[in-house]
């Protein structure tokens, strides 16, 4: 479940280029796929026996504000990020947060960091140097957006430990979509960009990027998380910018350079060695999905 939740994930950033290439806005996009997504989870949490409206007062403000603020941050400066970027290059670059999740728990939580965890970090930033490097890329909005989303990601996991750590998952992250849905929409339209997609073509994509890599990838994660552990589920994950790249070169026709592939397998590598370090010391907490 875990491994299929992960291919689900890598194609979010392909479906975001189609959609573009179709017509659709970002905020557009990005409400439609949560209201779909949030009107899912409410189901799933009710056929799994978690009414998301029983949760703790307290706990429901915590989800809330993970949903409407910081997740609706990451989504936000991702896509935003995709659209003058290649897929392949945007993911690679989000999936530092291992490393950045890594640095965050030293300075502000105590946590200690292991020689191995010294080497990710090391591979994780020197990878990215090197794919945007051998992109040739200035250092336009497209870049500070996509470095903005790993950082918006890495404090939403780290608050986001401790809000659901006893949270009931399915029931809290219903409530946690929903709250990203009505932020992105009162965004959308705002920017009056609230609209349903125009030609068929657009319907397709939307509906498919609110399905697969939403509502499926979401529903397996947290189904197969209880059964093999955070730690393990986290490390199975890392499929997921594997899975994005290799769809971004097949279907949209993305190339890199040799100091680009270099790059991209010192990023991936230092996912697994930052997440197979929890594996081996397990009193580490793992990352949210």
């Amino acid at each position: 479940m875990v491994l299929v939740s992960a291919v689900a994930f890598g194609t979010l950033s392909i479906f975001a280029k189609l959609a573009y290439a179709n017509g659709l806005a970002t905020e557009q996009l990005l409400a439609f796929r949560f209201v779909l997504a949030a009107l899912g989870m409410w189901a799933l949490a009710f056929a799994a026996g978690q009414n998301p409206l029983r949760l703790p007062r307290r706990q429901a403000g915590g989800v809330l504000a993970l949903g409407g603020v910081l997740y609706t941050a990451q989504a936000l400066t991702y896509f935003i990020a995709l659209r003058s970027l290649p897929a392949s290059l945007c993911v690679l670059i989000v999936y530092i947060y291992p490393s950045l999740v890594v640095v965050a728990g030293w300075l502000f939580l105590r946590r200690q960091v292991s020689v191995w965890h010294g080497v990710a970090l090391a591979a994780s930033f020197l990878g990215v140097a090197m794919l945007v490097g051998g992109a040739q890329l200035l250092f336009n909005s497209g870049l500070i957006f996509a470095f903005a989303a790993p950082l918006m990601y890495t404090t939403f996991i780290l608050l986001g430990e401790r809000v659901m750590q006893s949270a009931p998952a399915v029931a809290a992250s219903a409530v946690m979509m929903s709250a990203t849905a009505v932020v992105l929409c009162l965004v959308a339209a705002i920017e009056g960009r609230l609209a349903l997609p125009a030609t068929p073509a657009a319907w397709a994509v939307s509906v498919g990027i609110a399905v697969v890599p939403t509502m499926v990838a979401i529903s397996l994660f947290l189904a197969g998380l209880p059964r093999i552990g955070a730690a393990r589920a986290s490390l199975l994950s890392t499929l997921e910018p594997v899975v994005t790249v290799s769809l971004a070169v097949v279907i949209l026709g993305d190339r890199f350079s040799f100091l680009q592939a270099i790059g991209g397998v010192l990023v991936l590598l230092a996912v697994v060695v930052v997440q197979a370090a929890h594996l081996w010391r397990p009193g580490v907490p793992a990352a949210l999905k």
